[in-house]
Order: C-alpha cells, then sequence, then structure tokens
C-alpha cells in the first residue's frame, strides 16, 4: 500500500494535503497535525454518525400543494407541479425556449 500525508484540524476535523497555519474551516491557528495513512484507507467515523439508509418502502411520501407552471409536460415531470417552496433549476442553450412567466396554482 502506497503512503499519503494527511493534515488534519484538531478542533474540527478539517483535512488538507498539506500543511496550513490557520484552519480554512474553523479559522483555529497551529491545529492541523500530520497524519500518515495508506491509500485505500477509510476516514475514521465517529460513532453514531453514520448515514442508515432507508429502504425505499419504509420512505413515507407526503402530499404537497403544487402550482401549476401552464406547461402540462414540464407539471408532469415535476409530479404535478412546482412544490411551494422548493426551487427548480432550468438550464439549456440560450433561444431553445425556457420557460419565462407566472405561475399558478393547480386547480
Amino acid at each position: 500500500m502506497k503512503e499519503k500525508t494527511v493534515y488534519t484540524c484538531q478542533k474540527c476535523g478539517y483535512q488538507s494535503p498539506k500543511w496550513l497555519g490557520k484552519c480554512p474551516d474553523c479559522n483555529s491557528w497551529n491545529t492541523l497535525v500530520e497524519e500518515v495513512r495508506f491509500r485505500g484507507e477509510k476516514r475514521p467515523e465517529e460513532p453514531g454518525t453514520a448515514p442508515v439508509p432507508t429502504p425505499i418502502n419504509e420512505v413515507s411520501g407526503e402530499m404537497e400543494d403544487r402550482f401549476s407552471c401552464g406547461i402540462s409536460e414540464f407539471d408532469r415531470v415535476l409530479g404535478g407541479g412546482i412544490v411551494a417552496g422548493s426551487l427548480v433549476l432550468i438550464g439549456g442553450d440560450p433561444g431553445i425556449g425556457k420557460f419565462r412567466g407566472k405561475l399558478h396554482p393547480v386547480k
């Protein structure tokens, strides 16, 4: 296995490939300590911090109020319209007809 040097902040856990005088994450001075790791070795995790996957059949679906944008295919892709308080980014090349207008509540 190949060795790899990592500098870890002893205050917040930030990691950097090179030594820094000041941690860019928590702004503490002289807290980065050199650690030698081997490639393929995983970062140690705090006990109880690893995410636990939820089976898809146990995920609860909630109905949210949606607003129609007036384009039926776009509303269909969004599951019936845009959810209040959400953000949808529409991207594409200039001039391809991205939507611009007001939203209307679904009735």
